[in-house]
């Protein structure tokens, strides 16, 4: 393999730098998987992927590692190359070559203070965010090099055996190109067509101006004609109001097609997002995913104004070009050449562009990110006297944001005074050779003053062109990122879609369920078999991370086993639809949300037709309804963001009445009273009794005291159930569930104590 060929791929959100890496070094063995691919085999959150994430993904595709702690030295002799390496204690980036200047070895100061022997010379580094960077070796160990050590950490891949006879397994992914966006355009193949045939008829009275000019100056002026002058003046104007008016139905056509397709793109959008498994939202930073809606927008504006732009351009181009030639063939060729040193001059700068976009995207999503982040935990930063830092922050990003944006202004001054300069040259050397073509009588000064109007009409489309390419570039960007979208999986492809008559049993059985939430972590719950008897009460109870709610998110089909399965009976519950299951299911999650809306609307959700009847049920059941009756507006008034308006308490049982409302066949409750007080959650408690017959409620709870009447409890414990009965058999055995009865009742104990030893007059 030539080094210098190695590849380069970006990153594509903020912690895609591990499979990017392995993505590059796959690419230069001449394997090529998609990045999405990889972010899979490597499980990625948003905390991104580890050492051990990338070694289990490069093993499974047939690639051989070995991370190893090693000095500059070792990297710049020893270590077989391409290495990725972990740098600056957040990232990953591929070091594909090594060029060591001399053999003498210099003393390099790192970061950290310490003194350590490298050797002098060059690194060559695969950045997935910044591209192709040479690192000289004193700056490359102060971001490689540990602290406190002279060494630092990598990763040394290289082909397995097998390697080459692997496929790639990536055939239930769609390949969406330009085509895909190209047919939100197909209906409006129409419009298109009165567009061509507007810019069609503007270019062709453009076309005749330069003749209209060189008659006025050759006829009308030398023969002091001046009814022809007018004659040819009435003509002018003509065209003048109709290219004006050609101009006014283009910009109107335009309008009404952009806007109703940008809505469509949008919307497209938020219909796929609304479609993906609710894992692709842990795993991605929400800077990532906003930064994607103004992406749709890039790629409208790239179709709708440069590509058509482009098009018009390229039509006015070749007729002007065109007329040129037969005024004047070498004034046509001094013309292209001029014009050809002014695109390579501009096009030698996309390069650098590119690298710098790179960086701008990274940026701004951390930017978006950040405000997210900031907005949503406001209180715990006031609270922690946090302001300070999470400005510095802030501004680090924007020092880092200016910096960008410095180094473009630098490349765009720099290319723009280039290629003005360039076309000032050109424009010049026109002049003067129409001047002595006019001298010695080879053109008349009315073929003159024609080719400075062609010419300025030329250089519209030359200089369009160039706007075209930056805007592709930019274009091409916003596309890979949306194309990694519309890739994954709906969640409605990864199961069944039909919905299908249940069996009679609708108990829910689980088999040796294990769970993972990536392919390299630690099993969150494991060897899980349990019966969910229907129509009972069943109670899931343990430690703090014993695994109860990710338990009931597998039953909620939020997230799908690592291994077992889990049944209706004796039906695989991936046969039933999404769609069918959730209608089934009543869900409180301890971390629900309150929807920006009405209360009523908060309830009831998107029920056309609300029944009443089963509305103040679920109300009296949740014991909100007197006090949403007591507010102004009682069930229209519009909560906050967040419920912002509402208690704790008061959030939590409108949620309550949400699940209820549904009438479900099966309850999910996990935590779903512990923000209430005493006296509420007893009367709800109670309230609930009758709710849940002839229901199959699955209830996580801390408090014991809510689950004494479950019909049966099951005590967890490390991701394992350790003990299943009801509480009467539980408390008998004296097993875990006893503990954990005995340590609440103890710590009742303990702060009831205080208080009852307060004696009063």
């Amino acid at each position: 393999m030539k080094f210098s060929g190695f590849p380069n791929d970006r990153q594509l959100d903020m912690m895609d730098c591990g499979p990017a890496c392995l993505k590059m070094i796959a690419k230069h063995y001449n394997r090529f998987y998609s990045l999405q691919y990889l972010r899979d085999k490597c499980g990625i959150t948003k905390e991104g992927v580890s050492f051990a994430d990338i070694s289990y993904a490069a093993e499974d595709i047939g690639l051989r590692t070995l991370s190893i702690k090693c000095t500059l030295n070792d990297l710049m002799l020893k270590i077989p190359l391409p290495v990725i390496v972990h740098w600056d204690n957040s990232h990953f980036v591929v070091v594909y070559k090594t060029k060591p200047k001399s053999v003498k070895t210099t003393k390099a100061k790192l970061i950290f203070g310490e003194i350590s022997e490298t050797i002098n010379g060059d690194i060559y580094v695969s950045d997935p965010a910044k591209g192709y960077v040479k690192y000289s070796t004193a700056e490359f160990a102060t971001k490689w090099v540990k602290e406190g050590s002279d060494k630092g950490i990598l990763m040394a891949i290289e082909p397995q055996a097998d390697f080459y006879e692997k496929q790639e397994k990536e055939n239930h992914l769609r390949r969406q190109t330009f085509n895909s966006f190209l047919g939100y355009f197909a209906p409006y193949k129409k419009s298109f067509v009165n567009l061509f045939i507007v810019m069609l008829l503007v270019t062709i009275l453009q076309g005749l101006l330069p003749f209209i000019s060189k008659a006025v100056i050759d006829v009308g002026i030398q023969t002091h004609d001046i009814d022809f002058i007018n004659i040819v003046l009435a003509a002018n104007i003509a065209i003048v109001v109709s290219v004006l008016l050609s101009n006014m139905a283009r910009d109107w056509i335009l309008l009404h097609v952009t806007s109703r397709v940008n809505i469509a793109l949008i919307s497209d959008y938020l219909i796929k997002l609304m479609r993906l498994p609710i894992t692709f939202f842990e795993n991605k930073m929400t800077g990532d995913i906003l930064q994607r809606a103004q992406d749709h927008e890039r790629i409208r504006s790239f179709i709708m104004n440069n590509s058509l732009n482009m098009l018009f351009s390229t039509l006015t181009f070749v007729v002007f070009a065109i007329i040129m030639f037969v005024y004047n063939p070498v004034i046509f060729y001094l013309f292209i050449g001029g014009s050809v040193i002014y695109v390579i001059w501009v096009m030698a700068f996309l390069k650098i562009r590119k690298k710098l976009d790179w960086e701008y995207f990274e940026l701004v999503s951390k930017n978006q990110s950040y405000w997210v982040e900031t907005i949503g935990s406001i209180q715990d930063i006031k609270i922690n006297n946090y302001e300070k830092h999470k400005r510095w922050k802030w501004e680090n990003i924007q020092a880092r944001l200016y910096k960008v944006n410095l180094r473009v202004l630098s490349v765009t001054n720099t290319q723009n005074l280039g290629a003005q300069f360039i076309d000032s040259l050109k424009n010049l050397f026109i002049t003067f050779y129409c001047a002595k073509a006019v001298i010695s009588g080879e053109i008349t000064f009315g073929v003159m003053i024609s080719i400075q109007f062609i010419i300025g009409m030329l250089n519209a489309p030359v200089v369009q062109f160039i706007q075209f390419i930056i805007s592709f570039q930019f274009a091409k960007i916003s596309f890979l990122r949306l194309n990694e979208i519309h890739q994954l999986d709906d969640e409605h492809e990864q199961v069944g879609q039909n919905s299908i008559e249940l069996p009679q049993n609708k108990s829910l059985v689980i088999n040796n369920v294990a769970f993972q939430y990536t392919p390299n972590g630690k099993l969150v719950l494991q060897g899980i078999r349990l019966i969910i008897p229907e129509g009972k009460v069943t109670a899931i109870v343990g430690d703090s991370g014993s695994g109860k709610s990710t338990l009931l998110k597998l039953l909620l089909r939020l997230y799908k086993p690592s291994y077992g399965e889990i049944s209706i009976g004796d039906m695989n519950i991936n046969n039933v639809s999404l769609r069918q299951w959730r209608d089934k299911c009543g869900a409180v999650m301890q971390d629900g949300k309150i929807f920006n809306d009405t209360i009523l609307n908060n309830i009831v959700l998107d029920d056309e037709k609300i029944d009443y009847e089963r509305l103040k049920k679920a109300l009296d059941t949740a014991n909100i309804s007197q006090e949403i009756e007591q507010l102004p507006m009682g069930y229209q008034t519009v909560m906050g963001e967040q419920g912002r308006g509402l208690s704790g308490g008061q959030k939590q049982r409108v949620l309550i009445a949400r699940a209820l409302y549904k009438d479900p066949d099966y309850l999910f409750f996990d935590e779903a009273t512990n923000s209430l007080d005493t006296i509420n959650e007893q009367k709800i408690t109670a309230a609930l009794d009758n709710v849940f017959k002839d229901k199959t409620v699955i209830v996580v709870a801390h408090r014991l005291s809510t689950i004494r009447k479950a019909d049966q409890i099951v005590v967890m414990r490390q991701g394992s159930i350790v003990e299943v009965g009801n509480h009467q058999s539980l408390m008998n055995s004296k097993g875990r569930y006893y503990q954990l009865v005995q340590s609440q009742v103890e710590l009742v104990s303990v702060i009831a104590e205080p208080i009852t030893s307060i004696s009063g007059h």
